[in-house]
Formats: C-alpha cells, structure tokens, sequence
C-alpha cells in the first residue's frame, strides 16, 4: 500500500502538481482505515485457521474463512457508503480544504469505490500466509504494485486523466 501512495506521489507530483499531492494525502487515513479492518479480520482469522489446519479440520479452517469474508465485505461496504454519504463533512474533516477540495473529493470518490477489494486483499494475504505459502502472498502484494506503476503512467500521463487517472491506478 505503501509502495502504491509513492508511486501515486512521483506521477501526480510530476503530470498534475502539488495540489493534487496534498490531495491524496487527505484520502489516505480513510483508505488505510478501511484496508486495516480488512488486515485486522486476516490476522484474527488467520490464527484460528492455521490452529484448525494444524488440527487437521478442514473445516473450521473454510468456516472460518466465510467469516473472515462475509465480515470483510460488510465492514467495508458499510464504512463505503456512510463514507460517500459524508464525503463533504469528512474530506474538510481530514484537512481537505480550499483548492484541495474538488481533487481530493475525485480521488476519494473512486479509490473508495475499490477499497472493499483492497480490504479483502489485506484479509487474504493474511490467510495465505497462515497456510504457510509467504512467498505467494509476497507475489500477490507485489502484483498490484507493478500493476498501479504502470497504470500511474499510462492513465496520468499517456490519456491525461489527471486525479482520475490517478484514482483508478490505484
């Protein structure tokens, strides 16, 4: 995620400006926020999974995975909604002020309609790695990493989509 807002940070800073940057930082605490209870769901149900494997029960282990979704997606849907309900209250709230208004609102928009996928990436990884498989989670966390790269580049800089381009990289 990290790696993804650094990027974002190098081609909106270089094709848009500094606007846009103070922008994205103004959404970050929302999507990190949203993405953590995705990460938070994984580790607590990545415990319980690996327990029940090493126990050989398969089934808890499934069990506990439809949990891990079913309370992923309806957290995350839930903070999307109420969070594109307030999204006049909570962008200012967050500093999104002035000229940073109308990017941040754009960018916060669009990343925030993905941010239940981000979250259940978060949530899987975790699983993943409690089945003892570390080096597929690192390919799957570096996928959308290369993926937002060149997304960056090809959205803000080829078709000149600015904030949107930026937000849909993402």
């Amino acid at each position: 995620m990290s790696l993804n807002i650094l990027v974002d940070t190098i081609f909106v800073g270089n094709w848009i400006g500094s606007i846009a940057i103070a922008a994205i930082n103004v959404v970050l605490p929302v999507s990190f926020f949203i993405a953590a209870l995705g990460m938070a769901i994984g580790i607590g149900g990545s415990s319980i999974i690996s327990r029940a494997l090493g126990a050989n029960d398969p089934g808890k282990a499934l069990k506990t995975f439809g949990n891990q979704i079913t309370i992923t997606l309806l957290l995350t849907v839930s903070m999307v909604i109420l969070g594109l309900v307030f999204i006049n209250e909570l962008i200012p709230a967050f500093g999104g002020m002035g000229d940073i208004f109308e990017p941040a609102k754009i960018y916060y928009r669009i990343v925030l309609y993905g941010v239940p996928v981000l979250a259940l990436c978060m949530m899987g990884n975790n699983v993943i790695r409690a089945e003892g498989k570390p080096k597929f989670a690192m390919i799957a966390m570096i996928i959308p990493s290369l993926g937002n790269l060149i997304l960056d580049y090809l959205l803000i800089n080829i078709l000149d989509m600015g904030m949107e381009g930026a937000a849909w990289a993402t």
